[in-house]
């Protein structure tokens, strides 16, 4: 396996970093396309391994769809499929056929599908066989996977009578519905969301959206990095000021830490404030921003803040299990943290990272390798395992690091 050390070669961060297209808009926007027949090239779109395994999946004529570890592919090809006029198997990684998909295949279910569970009863990997579905009133649990609800979501026009999507409970990762509803009605498609039932009619997509903007999740890790640097200034390009992505909460978040952020002309500059003092805890809610979690916890780590992230339900059920590898991680560096009835965190930072190096696992997961790199800013080094696994949503990382004052070497 891969390994990396990384290490700073100055305190001081400065550059300019192109980010390619948001993950989670170009894996809808690729599911958009293909039920509207149409393959117009998207610009900007994501570069990362997830947007890679889906667009082959859809240009794919086999049978069999081997989606890995994606788990945004498996979950939209699973409503896709439905509506295929063919059967096919979709299976994945090892990972991925213990990741719980029960919520969407009786979902799918209930409005016509026939899907088959091949192994076990819950989890992939999935028999699918298309036709048509007639749609209508459905109801959901809205504390499950928020791409559950958008796979629905975003085949509902072919249905025969469209959908009436009643959410049962709180809405996990609202944002995420909320950016699939917006690309659907700029694709053609109006929807009605009133109360707790989203309405959508029989209808077709087009092709009004032309380029991708560039990834929040992926530019978190640029405050992070601008956040624990001596002094910094970051510009990143194709940013979009009235983003569809919930994950611009950053800016706020970030704010509080210590990083101005401005978008002027598409361009979003940040820098670190000199004249600041940092708070000595803060309390987050991360429901609708899970994907920042990750994030801030290690950011919190590095800056010596306590902080407590609430809204973390989902994280358990990623790609691995997030509350438990950062409480295993970051206690490496000193820290102290508690995981609060599986869905919170609190954590202490230690005073253990200067002049030290740090052996950190990813445990297969992009999040976890992407946000203990910036560590390095306060520590001696840091050496990851599996550093590749970034790949998965940004596949330019390592090199983008390497232009902001960083030393990497990957030895196997």
């Amino acid at each position: 396996m891969v390994n990396a050390k990384i290490q700073i070669t100055s305190p001081l961060i400065n550059g300019k970093v192109h980010l390619t297209g948001s993950k989670s808009i170009s894996n809808r926007l690729l599911i958009l396309q293909a039920l509207s027949g149409n393959n117009n090239v998207l610009k900007n779109l994501s570069d990362s391994d997830d947007t890679t395994v889906l667009q082959k999946a859809l240009s794919s004529q086999y049978t069999t769809i081997d989606v890995g570890i994606a788990g945004t592919a498996m979950r939209f090809l699973t409503a896709y499929y439905t509506l295929r006029g063919s059967e096919v198997i979709l299976t994945g990684a090892s990972r991925m056929k213990q990741r719980p998909i029960k919520g969407l295949v009786d979902a799918l279910c209930y409005l016509g599908a026939d899907i088959e569970y091949m192994e076990h009863e819950g989890f992939p990997p999935l028999k699918i066989k298309g036709g048509n579905l007639k749609g209508g009133l459905l109801q959901m649990k809205a504390d499950v996977s928020s791409q559950f609800i958008s796979a629905i979501l975003m085949i509902a026009p072919y249905f025969e009578k469209g959908i009436q999507l009643k959410l049962i409970g709180e809405v996990l990762s609202r944002p995420y519905i909320e950016m699939t509803l917006n690309l659907m009605e700029k694709q053609g498609v109006p929807y009605q969301w009133v109360g707790d039932t989203i309405s959508i009619l029989p209808g077709a997509y087009q092709n009004n959206i032309t380029r991708v903007e560039s990834d929040w999740s992926s530019i978190s890790y640029m405050f992070e990095l601008v956040a624990l640097s001596d002094s910094g200034c970051i510009q990143l390009t194709q940013v979009d000021e009235h983003s569809v992505q919930g994950d611009q909460e950053g800016m706020r978040y970030f704010d509080l830490l210590g990083v101005d952020s401005t978008i002027e002309q598409g361009i979003l500059t940040l820098r670190k404030r000199f004249d600041f003092e940092l708070p000595k805890c803060l309390e987050l809610d991360c429901l609708k921003t899970p994907d920042l979690a990750q994030t801030l916890a290690a950011t919190a780590c590095g800056m010596g803040v306590r902080m407590k992230l609430t809204g973390l339900k989902s994280l358990p059920i990623k790609e691995t299990d997030r509350l438990m590898a950062l409480k295993n991680e970051l206690e490496k560096c000193g820290a102290q943290v508690q995981i609060i009835n599986n869905e919170a965190l609190d954590i202490i930072p230690g005073t253990e990272l200067l002049n030290r190096s740090f052996n950190f696992e990813t445990y297969g997961d992009h999040r976890m390798a992407l946000c203990l790199a910036p560590l390095a800013l306060k520590a001696k080094s840091v050496h990851l395992n599996n550093p590749m696994v970034v790949n998965k949503s940004y596949k330019s990382y390592w090199e983008d690091l390497k232009t902001l004052s960083f030393n990497i070497q990957l030895k196997t």
